[in-house]
């Protein structure tokens, strides 16, 4: 009988380790807002693994224990945004929440310490990130329109440049002072190389006067920035 139970124990302890698929790390934050251990952590809204501890450190800080499963383990990674908010599936429960906001990083080795973010740091750089893509879509439509600048008509060259610009124009409140000097020592002297080839144009034909609102949007840029 106690042989029978240790052969049990033993192989209970073997099969547990078999199947302890997960990849854990810790997370460092200034304050936990209410986490307690075994709440969920979502990759965007997807549950990939849990809490499994909170320690508080002689530093003044939480490291926070998270056990990822191994199906995820990719997901995770050195250059992702770790912050705490309420979960997904109930607001009356915390959660970690992991959003990727930066391209690149690499996977978080086995218990390695990256650092946690406010909910509203977080946040502001989705938003960023949001604007900086625009302004990355803007820029490649831009190169694509330069490219095909002779293939199509006066009239249509001038829809697309305004096109350009009115985009700038609804974005440019909302950039930071670095997608700023983007846009101005870099996007707009390729629109104005293209205005002033336009301009040539249609001068021949006596129909300068129809860039008359590209030149006011181009203006209007020129004094929000």
């Amino acid at each position: 009988m106690i042989r029978n139970f240790f052969f049990s124990a033993i192989t209970a302890l073997v099969l547990i380790g078999c199947f302890a698929t997960t990849h854990n790390f810790k997370v460092r934050f200034n304050d936990i807002q209410g986490l307690r251990k075994n709440d969920k952590v979502f990759f965007d809204e997807t549950a990939i693994g849990k809490v499994t501890g909170i320690k508080y450190t002689d530093s003044g800080n939480y490291l926070v224990s998270v056990a990822v499963e191994d199906q995820f383990l990719s997901l995770p990674k050195d250059s992702s945004t770790f912050y705490i908010d309420s979960s997904p599936e109930t607001q009356d429960q915390k959660s970690l929440r992991i959003i990727q906001i930066k391209d690149g990083g690499n996977k978080i080795e086995k218990n390695a310490i990256v650092e946690g973010q406010s909910k509203y740091v977080a946040v502001y750089g989705q938003i960023a990130n949001k604007f900086r893509k625009n302004i990355h879509e803007i820029e490649s439509e831009i190169n694509e329109f330069v490219t095909g600048f002779q293939n199509i008509s006066e009239s249509e060259q001038i829809k697309q440049i305004e096109r350009q610009l009115d985009e700038i124009i609804v974005e440019i409140n909302n950039l930071s002072v670095e997608m700023r000097y983007k846009i101005e020592t870099e996007i707009l002297p390729r629109i104005k190389d293209q205005i002033e080839e336009l301009r040539r144009r249609l001068e021949k034909i006596g129909k300068e006067e129809e860039l008359k609102f590209v030149e006011e949007k181009m203006e209007t840029i020129s004094a929000m920035l």
